[in-house]
């Protein structure tokens, strides 16, 4: 896997591109049906229970593939890890949790529809690669409209501000995050950078637990379902899935790959239908076209 990946360095350009949004596309699908593990676990251990577990698999599975390890090169690139690990996995997902519990998901499914727009904004003024065209505005308005008749099918909408603002804030935390991950230091295997920054999150996640004065509930973790949702969410769509987002990033651009974001309601409803046995409707079919409309015409040059 380590080493198909790294030949991509020598592909043509246009290969090179065709391989970003695989990566990034395949991303978005663990992404999306992460979903549907998250809320089985929810049911047995808390949030931040489940952000330790996850993560210190995901970095114990990243040093399995990339066993190699360097001492700091210099405090400046520590302290870029530390910001990614703070940004992209400990605050994003303390955020979207605590939205989680202050207004509706599908209120929260809809901010995290900004973060295209949001990593755009962000990017432009981050990086120099990065331009902002008429086209993401446009592409964003059509994709936030599917995503909406998909995520309000027979819910509404109800603005809670408190939650709303939550939920906001971590599109806009996981965008910069995005943004910012195209400046990381140069001389680093793109595993060692994803693992760096899982190990300062969890160190984070450990204080915020013990700070807290929660204890674990052990009785949980000798339920087989626990554990086979842990070892997706820490395998797949922790340690796998962020380094495809890290290669994906490096190859088509931030914004390019924060596009596919618009995917992930479609992607888990499909999952709804095929797990779960839900009802597909006219309102997810209209929805999923409208999305799929709006992600064409945010990657369309102008």
């Amino acid at each position: 896997m380590v080493h198909s990946i790294k030949k991509i360095h020598f592909m043509p350009l246009h290969k090179r591109k065709i391989a970003g949004h695989f990566f990034t596309f395949i991303t978005i699908v663990i992404w999306s049906v992460a979903f549907v593990s998250n809320k089985a676990l929810l049911s047995y251990i808390s949030p931040i229970e489940n952000m330790i577990l996850r993560f210190t698999l995901g970095y114990l599975f990243l040093l399995l593939l990339y066993p190699k390890w360097h001492l700091p090169h210099s405090i400046k690139n520590e302290s870029f890890f530390v910001l990614l690990g703070f940004l992209g996995i400990f605050i994003y997902f303390l955020l979207e949790n605590f939205a989680l519990s202050y207004t509706q998901a599908a209120n929260v499914g809809l901010y995290m529809g900004a973060i295209p727009i949001l990593t755009a904004l962000f990017a432009h003024f981050i990086s120099e690669d990065e331009t902002l065209s008429p086209n993401l505005f446009i592409g964003f308005l059509v994709a936030i409209a599917g995503i909406g008749l998909i995520l309000l099918e027979g819910s509404g909408y109800e603005m809670r501000l408190k939650g709303d603002l939550l939920a906001l804030g971590a599109a806009a935390v996981f965008a910069l995050y995005s943004a910012i991950l195209t400046r990381a230091p140069k001389g680093y295997h793109y595993i060692e950078i994803t693992r760096k920054s899982f190990f300062y999150a969890v160190i984070m996640m450990l204080l915020y637990y013990f700070m807290s004065g929660k204890g674990l509930d052990t009785g949980a973790l000798a339920v087989p379902v626990v554990w086979g949702n842990i070892l997706y969410l820490g395998i797949l769509s922790s340690g796998l899935a962020f380094i495809l987002w890290h290669k994906g990033i490096e190859q088509i651009g931030s914004i390019a790959a924060s596009n596919y974001i618009y995917l992930v309601p479609l992607i888990t409803a499909i999952t709804g239908i095929l797990v779960l046995d839900e009802t597909v409707t006219l309102r997810m079919i209209g929805g999923g076209m409208l999305i799929l409309v709006g992600l064409y015409l945010s990657q369309r040059k102008p």
